[in-house]
């Protein structure tokens, strides 16, 4: 596998890198560090990952040439290292993340030809996610190199339906799709009091949002929230957060200036054996995203999954995919960011324990109906099974 992230901290590489490792095959990754806090070479989930570092860009956000001439590196790199690790096995099969690993895994697959099979996993909705970082110029650019190279691979995994119907216009190949979401056997037994017990969550109608706080999601929103309920009842409702401390500073910032941080508990980074705890305490999850480019309307984050699988409502916005797949399984609240104040609708929540538990039973039986791991990594093993390789 070739990822231009950190592998540690990648949900959905680490669940099928060791849905694999796990099923007899022999798993390496090559990774861009972007924290920079790895070792060079580490075992994670059965698999040997080599992390490569150039700089830490979760704090460069505004360093896009930087990020850009970095990607073009990693992937020359993604080159050698693919040549050498093929020296000493018959035959490999090469994953590569997102168009950042692209060319140079189509390299590796072009010039070893029957010695590779190549899958290639797209994670986004590339152009856009590219318009939304250098404008729609670069982004055409991009989005047509992708669709040329993707006729050079021997497989194609989306991460949801609309990224799949968008690849399907030039893969030569079909294109599955896997849906990044938790495996039943992980969700806890526990009860939402028993679960705030454990973790020390004060009572009150907890809104939880886990993850990265990206610029991606619109959290402007919560905080008009809570100025508002600081005016009516402050003690009755909670903002939990859980994520990398460093990119909730801007947040916890506002919080302390406008004096609210009463209504907010910033938990930082929790570990992956409490985060879906956090989800079973909550009352709702929020995962309404900003309206900033063509990648925000298709993203489908894990939190909308992980809600589902604990049983808790999410909220997301109108005119998403996320909206599509909630307005589907009525599971969550759809929010019209223009006419819609999240105050309002978190009192009309509060106010109503019947319709919270019929959204989150909702949930639970998409969940298990049809986005958990169990099929998803069925899925998986079935596609990689069927690369044959030259007398096989």
């Amino acid at each position: 596998m070739v990822v231009a992230n950190t592998f540690a901290t990648d949900t959905r590489v680490r669940r099928e890198a060791s849905t694999l490792a796990n099923s007899g095959f022999d798993v390496q990754v090559l990774c861009w560090d972007r924290e920079g806090r790895r070792p060079a070479v580490e075992r994670i989930d059965q698999c040997l990952v080599h992390n490569m570092k150039f700089g830490r860009t979760t704090v460069l956000v505004s360093s896009r040439l930087y990020y850009l001439m970095a990607a073009l590196c990693f992937q020359a790199i993604s080159f050698l290292w693919v040549i050498r690790t093929i020296a000493k096995a018959r035959a490999l099969i090469l994953h590569a993340h997102d168009f950042n690993t692209l060319l140079g895994c189509v390299a590796v697959r072009q010039l070893l030809k029957d010695r590779v099979r190549l899958v290639y996993d797209c994670h986004e909705l590339t152009p856009g996610a590219y318009e939304e970082w250098y404008g729609s110029l670069v982004a055409g650019i991009v989005g047509r190199l992708e669709l040329a190279l993707i006729s050079r691979v021997d497989a194609v995994v989306a991460a949801n339906q609309a990224i799949s119907n968008y690849l399907s216009q030039k893969a030569t190949v079909p294109v599955v799709v896997i849906y990044c979401c938790p495996a039943t056997w992980e969700i806890p037994q526990i009860h939402q009091l028993a679960a705030r017990r454990k973790l020390g969550l004060l009572p009150a109608f907890m809104v939880l949002f886990s993850g990265r706080a990206r610029q991606d999601y619109d959290l402007a929103m919560i905080l008009d929230a809570a100025r508002d309920l600081k005016r009516d009842s402050p003690s009755d409702f909670r903002f939990v957060f859980t994520g990398p401390a460093e990119t909730m500073a801007p947040l916890i910032n506002t919080a302390v200036s406008e004096d609210i941080e009463s209504l907010f508990d910033f938990r930082g980074w929790v570990p992956s054996e409490d985060l879906l705890s956090y989800y079973m305490a909550s009352d709702l999850c929020f995962a309404v995203t900003r309206d900033i480019g063509p990648n925000t309307k298709v993203l489908t984050p894990i939190k909308l999954f992980e809600s589902m699988a604990c049983g808790v409502p999410v909220v997301v916005r109108d005119g998403t995919l996320a909206a599509e797949i909630t307005r589907k399984w009525g599971c969550g609240i759809v929010i019209q960011n223009a006419r819609t104040r999240f105050s309002t609708e978190l009192m009309r929540l509060k106010g109503n324990q019947q319709l919270l538990r019929a959204l989150g039973n909702a949930g639970r039986k998409a969940f298990l109906t049809e986005y958990n791991w169990d099929r998803m990594q069925a899925i998986l093993l079935h596609l990689y099974t069927g690369l044959e390789f030259a007398g096989n």
